[in-house]
């Protein structure tokens, strides 16, 4: 069997865990169990290409950075930026509490919100006081999706918990959904994120044709980054 022959099974091995996955029933919870594993499917893929060189978190948003073909992982949350600076009264940030008011009044209140309706780094940079990315104590680059994603793996990984709206929308995209909060005599308008199961779906078909692409030209054989021996706690070294 040469490399390419390897790489084809490994492939065609990750094909199946996924229409597994897809085959699972259930009712109340069944997307959530289904969302896990998917996330379980794409660390396992990106281990495939990586190896355990670097940090989960690290090796989590490479790989979708560079194998998923996610266009809107960079952009900036303007739902959660609303939210964090709620918590700070400063005048230097008027600016930037105005245009993420704007932005947030131009999502459209009748459909789902596309994460492409938010706004670059940059722009929020532009924004802020000049070298500054830190808004009390939180970083923005920290409200990118690529890094909510990752929020989001971890509150369903390690929580048995799903954070944002459910599904409500059948659509292949992330996206924001508008609710109308009622409580006693106030009202108030609210946007929750959600991930719709199709988009974990589109990420590991798109991964798995880049990720065999870049191992053909590699000549990587993905099953080297994988340990198949029997002892699971392996001896340290001793220096010296």
């Amino acid at each position: 069997m040469n490399i390419r022959e390897d790489i084809d099974l490994y492939i065609r091995a990750m094909e199946e865990i996924q229409v597994s996955i897809n085959q699972l029933q259930g009712e109340r919870y069944l997307k959530n169990y289904q969302k896990t594993l998917l996330f379980s499917l794409l660390e396992t893929i990106s281990n495939g290409v990586f190896g355990n060189g670097l940090r989960n978190v690290d090796r989590f948003k490479k790989f979708i950075l560079e194998f998923c073909e996610w266009e809107d992982a960079n952009r900036v949350s303007l739902q959660q930026l609303a939210l964090l600076l709620e918590s700070t009264q400063e005048r230097e940030y008027q600016r930037l509490k105005d245009h993420v008011s704007k932005g947030i009044q131009d999502y459209p209140p009748a459909s789902p919100a596309p994460f492409s309706c938010d706004s670059t780094v940059e722009e929020i940079k532009a924004l802020m006081p000049r070298g500054e990315t830190i808004i009390n104590g939180v970083d923005i680059y920290n409200l990118t999706h690529v890094n909510l994603l990752w929020k989001y793996r971890n509150s369903l990984v390690h929580e048995a918990r799903s954070i944002g709206s459910t599904e409500l929308f059948d659509h292949d995209y992330p996206h924001y959904v508008h609710f109308t909060m009622l409580e006693k005599d106030r009202e108030w308008e609210v946007w929750k994120i959600s991930y719709p199961i199709k988009f974990f779906n589109n990420l590991v078909e798109r991964s798995l044709v880049n990720v065999r692409t870049a191992l053909i030209q590699s000549e990587q054989d993905p099953r080297s980054n994988y340990d198949f021996g029997e002892l699971w706690i392996k001896p340290r070294k001793r220096n010296g």
